[in-house]
């Protein structure tokens, strides 16, 4: 083959290769005066009326692939979407990437209104407009997708990914329990925890009281580390310090705004009566939003109202849905950083499905 022809084949595979990229495009969406940085998968074979999946990101502010200790499950889900023919937006979280503004100071109906935003703008300003719009929601993304799903009926359906259907502070609890369990702890040990954790969310609420919450946390603290074996104890040196420490990780997030406007909202609320499919997916293994507790109430609720609901649980999932041996957050750094068997393919094709 000559350099001509070379140069030729060269070309046409490098024009074979360009629309799978032309389709991943990154916006900046205007909400107010903030923005919202993202990217937009778009199929070939997309058409005007074609639904788009919004993906929202669980706790913490986190990026548009929903980046966790080098699993990028946004980012895969999204991947899949446009293989099968499915249109998908994922965004930063606000001061992450692209996007700008507060993220522990946005409330749960500030975060809903960037959602609004979104949508706003795929209808109205956006080169590829769209008319309706399926929300994906991871974890707390899902208590979002509630949340906007029941002010804006533009939304046509929803996929629950390990969302919660009871208070966050209800969550927190359970995840306490666990934790305290799987090292040995007995209900009696537990009780104290529990006790100021109900404190800690009064006071949350009330937003009034934080000094005497230090102080009780203080005391709390100082019991536990009584309780240990000498050979753990000997190096805590300065209860106090290590105390304040802990304080400041653990307790001074509940401060937020957005901490505040979660803790006691009941999704189950804003849930029942919701007049779209929705698809709700758990993980067997999943320590941070149990299906025994959540899976249950979604059943019951989808039960009682009569809707239009689908539930799947993948029994050795964790919470990104990896395959998981414990489901514990200390054994995600060394997963695979793949989904379980089967769970992409529930998403596209319950999608699909939708009449």
């Amino acid at each position: 083959m000559n350099s001509i022809n070379k140069a030729f084949v060269t070309l046409v595979l490098f024009a074979m290769l360009i629309p799978a990229f032309s389709h991943a495009q990154d916006l900046v969406i205007p909400n107010g005066n903030l923005e919202i940085g993202g990217t937009l998968e778009l199929p070939e074979n997309h058409e005007k009326g074609d639904p788009v999946v919004i993906l929202i990101t669980g706790s913490g502010a986190q990026d548009r692939d929903e980046t966790i200790l080098g699993f990028k499950p946004f980012r895969l889900i999204a991947e899949h979407l446009k293989e099968q023919g499915i249109a998908s937006f994922r965004y930063d979280d606000r001061e992450v990437g692209s996007s700008t503004g507060s993220f522990s100071e946005a409330t749960l109906d500030v975060l809903a209104d960037d959602v609004t935003a979104i949508m706003d703008y795929f209808q109205f300003q956006a080169d590829e407009l769209f008319d309706e719009f399926i929300l994906l929601g991871h974890s707390q993304g899902g208590i979002v997708s509630i949340k906007t799903a029941d002010k804006d009926d533009r939304v046509r359906a929803m996929v629950l990914m390990a969302s919660t259907t009871v208070p966050l502070k209800d969550v927190i609890n359970e995840q306490v329990i666990i934790m305290q369990k799987a090292a040995g702890k007995t209900d009696d040990d537990i009780e104290p925890i529990l006790e100021f954790q109900e404190l800690a969310y009064k006071t949350a609420k009330e937003n009034e009281g934080w000094d005497e919450l230090k102080v009780a946390y203080q005391k709390l603290i100082e019991s536990e580390v009584a309780k240990l074996p000498e050979a753990q104890r000997q190096y805590i040196v300065d209860v106090e310090a290590f105390a304040n420490a802990q304080y400041n990780a653990q307790v001074t997030p509940l401060k937020t705004a957005q901490m505040r406007s979660l803790l006691h909202y009941d999704p189950a609320v804003d849930l029942e009566g919701l007049e779209i499919p929705i698809l709700a997916l758990f993980g067997g293994k999943d320590t941070q939003v149990t299906p025994t507790q959540n899976e249950t109430v979604f059943v019951e609720v989808c039960l009682n109202d009569r809707m239009n609901c689908t539930n799947k649980n993948f029994p050795n999932a964790n919470h990104l849905f990896q395959p998981a041996n414990t489901g514990f957050v200390t054994e995600y750094a060394t997963l695979p950083k793949e989904f379980v068997d089967g769970f992409l393919e529930e998403i596209s094709r319950w999608v699909k499905g939708i009449e």
